[in-house]
């Protein structure tokens, strides 16, 4: 399931760098055609906003899966290595239950942006949420990796992490 979840944060990671590159060129366009020409590119705005949110959700993906994410580690370093097991399943456990509610409400709140418009691009209003619901849709099956891994092996997540 590694491999799965490293496959599918890469092609996030593609797609928020594409992203990326779309917003930089469109920006220096708009600069250009601004600056030259007095006159802008009237819908780059919403698509700006629009790929900034691609670019943070998607881009978050990679780190999601990496468990490079914020983690305060101070508190559970003090515990044993049983007690550091039984908190990581509990903080897996609730970041699946957390996630997987977020999921169901994003998912709806997409489907009922679905018919809604920008007002300049006519561009549907989900291409706002999707990326959120992607990213949570990985983050739910991050999560069910963690926990299984941490039942199946019985090792330590945040020992393993940082080498001990």
């Amino acid at each position: 399931m590694k491999k799965v979840l490293d496959m599918i944060a890469t092609i996030y990671s593609f797609i928020a760098l594409i992203c990326l590159l779309a917003l930089i060129g469109i920006l220096t366009v708009e600069i250009v055609s601004r600056y030259f020409f007095s006159s802008s590119i009237i819908w780059s705005q919403e698509f700006f906003s629009i790929l900034i949110c691609w670019i943070t959700f998607l881009g978050f993906g990679r780190l999601v899966v990496d468990r490079e994410d914020i983690m305060i580690t101070f508190l559970v370093k003090k515990l044993d290595l049983f007690k550091r097991k039984i908190a990581g399943v509990v903080t897996s456990f609730l970041m699946l239950i957390t996630s997987s509610i977020l999921l169901f409400f994003s998912i709806q709140l997409t489907i009922k942006q679905w018919d809604k418009t920008t007002v300049i691009m006519n561009a549907s209003t989900a291409w706002f949420y999707l990326p959120f619901v992607l990213l949570l849709g990985l983050i739910v099956l991050t999560s069910i990796y963690h926990i299984t891994l941490s039942f199946k092996l019985g090792i330590d997540l945040l020992a393993t992490e940082e080498g001990e």
